[in-house]
């Protein structure tokens, strides 16, 4: 596979940056009349990721504005075969499905917000990325979470190894494929898949959170603790936007 050149992806990136800010799409349960929601299965990427930053801002800033932005950003979701094979051999012996964790978070919760039932669906993604076609469901509503990344990560080299994840997260009505909801959250500087950060909604660890300087020094019992830690505050995040 060919890169393109910094030059082309400073371009890019300029490009991008002279767009519309994201402006989410705030739901409004007065006249959306939801009462039922199926989950989107197959949210959350098919491997753990070990990202380190360049810095998703402040290195970015200091590079020199728009262009250190490009630089940086060339830079972001760069994670080695080493550092991957690592965490998972450090994750594998404890039987940890982050996938469907993730799923029975969010159902249990959206049952205890008075949502009906709720159910996981399978749908049409392309590489575990946003839905391309909403499947078939009695439900009123489907709810649609895209982790775009997902793991252990540096925000900035330096500092320590915890969790992140960059969500995308939409509610679609049945009836007519509007989406109702739309909502992006960055956990920890979790890569979203763009360079837009107004309007999105920022997450950082608890102050009592772990974290390593280095990932041989992880232990797996406490990684798996802090990522349930991280995935228990974003699902709870999910719900409250559809109250």
């Amino acid at each position: 596979m060919k890169h393109l050149p910094i030059i082309a992806l400073a371009a890019l990136t300029l490009s991008a940056c002279a767009s519309t800010p994201y402006v989410p799409t705030l739901y409004d349960a007065s006249t959306a009349d939801v009462k039922t929601i199926a989950i989107a299965d197959d949210a959350l990427p098919e491997k753990i990721g070990a990202n380190e930053l360049a810095s998703h801002t402040g290195t970015a800033q200091a590079a020199g504005g728009l262009i250190g932005f490009a630089v940086a950003a060339a830079m972001e979701g760069m994670e080695t075969s080493s550092r991957v094979g690592n965490l998972a051999e450090i994750l594998e012996p404890m039987g940890f499905d982050a996938e469907a964790e993730f799923e029975k978070m969010l159902t249990t919760k959206l049952a205890a917000a008075g949502y009906s039932g709720t159910n996981v669906i399978g749908g049409m993604r392309k590489k575990r990325g946003p839905l391309e076609a909403f499947p078939e469901t009695t439900a009123d509503a489907i709810l649609d979470v895209h982790m775009n990344s997902f793991g252990m990560q540096k925000a900035k080299t330096g500092e320590e190894w915890r969790p992140a994840a960059g969500v995308t997260v939409q509610l679609v009505s049945t009836a007519d494929d509007s989406v109702l909801m739309d909502n992006v959250i960055s956990y920890n500087s979790g890569v979203t898949g763009s360079n837009k950060t107004e309007g999105i909604i920022v997450m950082s660890p608890a102050a009592d959170s772990v974290g390593y300087m280095k990932i041989k020094e992880m232990e797996g019992p406490v990684v798996v603790a802090e990522m349930r830690k991280m995935m228990d505050e974003i699902s709870t995040t999910i719900v409250s936007l559809l109250k």
